[in-house]
């Protein structure tokens, strides 16, 4: 049997990851098994030694360990290098290799909304592993206005002027939230108890005239303060469900060389039919 898994702290266990992966290996009647361990930031660089030591075939990466696992590999894809965050590990021989399929997950998404770079204005709030794959997928598509606004205005440089877009200090905010066609949340707040800093400004601005879209990367999230702001304004909301089965279809194609219809990995989160 070959063993995949998912790794990220005791978040980890309410991931649809196994449920997914677990569904699809069934449907092609592969001896296979996907699950969940929960692994805390010191144990990290052990835990990457058990990957190899087991022999498990094929690993995803979740927060907060995107950026931390990186030192611990055999070495990176020239996109997980670029952008400097892991979310798939893919064994190569007895090396492990990490690579980034959350890029095009999120393109996946933006597809399936019809967002194009033409005449989007997009703000990202977060300045974590999340945003480096999102921010770069907009960036590599050919969107010109793209802005990152972070509590810590120094992470949020730090990303920009590596992959490019603008940071923006939160005194400023108000003034791109005016222009803002696209909103996406990259925190892992999602609830107004995690995250009171984004109440004043983000949840009190009440000029999004511009406003066509909100996605919070999140899932599972009830209630959802993005989904509460998109409907205040009368848009579109997405959450991270689709991104999840998106990215998951491209691990699963890295680790088994197999290409899936994306409906393969939408059923089991009950997204179709």
């Amino acid at each position: 049997m070959n063993v995949y898994c998912v790794i990220g702290d005791q978040r980890v266990e309410r991931s649809l990851s196994p449920i997914m992966h677990n569904s699809v290996f069934s449907g092609l009647e592969m001896d296979s098994k996907y699950v969940a361990f929960a692994i805390e930031p010191a144990d990290l660089k052990n835990a990457v030694l058990g990957i190899k030591s087991l022999n498990i075939s094929g690993a995803n990466v979740t927060v907060p360990h995107k950026e931390t696992i990186i030192p611990f590999l055999d070495g990176l894809s020239a996109r997980a290098q670029t952008i400097g965050a892991v979310n798939t590990i893919v064994r190569n021989e007895r090396a492990i290799v990490g690579h980034n399929t959350d890029v095009g997950g999120f393109g996946d998404l933006l597809d399936k909304f019809g967002i194009s770079p033409k005449n989007s204005d997009v703000l990202i709030v977060g300045a974590g592993g999340a945003t480096r794959a999102i921010l770069y997928s907009f960036v590599e598509r050919g969107y010109r206005k793209v802005s990152v606004v972070n509590r810590t205005h120094e992470k949020a440089i730090d990303l920009t002027s590596r992959l490019g877009g603008n940071a923006i200090p939160l005194e400023n905010l108000t003034e791109s939230l005016r222009a803002t066609t696209l909103l996406v949340n990259t925190t892992s707040v999602s609830d107004f108890s995690e995250g009171s800093y984004f109440t004043e400004t983000i949840f009190n601005f009440l000029s999004y005239d511009n406003l066509q879209m909100v996605v919070d990367i999140n899932y599972g999230r009830k209630p959802n303060l993005w989904a509460d702001l998109a409907k205040r304004n009368n848009v579109a909301f997405a959450d991270g469900l689709y991104m999840l089965a998106a990215q998951a279809r491209r691990s699963f194609q890295l680790w088994t060389g197999i290409i899936t219809q994306m409906e393969c990995f939408l059923r089991p989160l009950g997204l179709v039919e």
